[in-house]
């Protein structure tokens, strides 16, 4: 959960600073960069449970 929860916050944090600083015109509301904040958080959850099952299914 905490690795979810710092994957969340330097998504949402490399995305502002792309979307706040680098291209600020883009039209990119907060909104926007927390929705995909949470869904980049929670790709990579069941990334790493899929790759945790077949990890263990290995070495059986």
């Amino acid at each position: 959960m905490k690795e979810s929860i710092s994957y969340f916050a330097i998504s949402f944090v490399l995305q502002w600073v792309w979307f706040g600083i680098v291209h600020p015109n883009k039209g990119v509301t907060l909104l926007d960069m927390f929705i995909f904040s949470i869904l980049f958080a929670v790709m990579f959850f069941f990334i790493r449970r899929i790759w945790q099952y077949q990890k263990k299914g290995r070495s059986d």
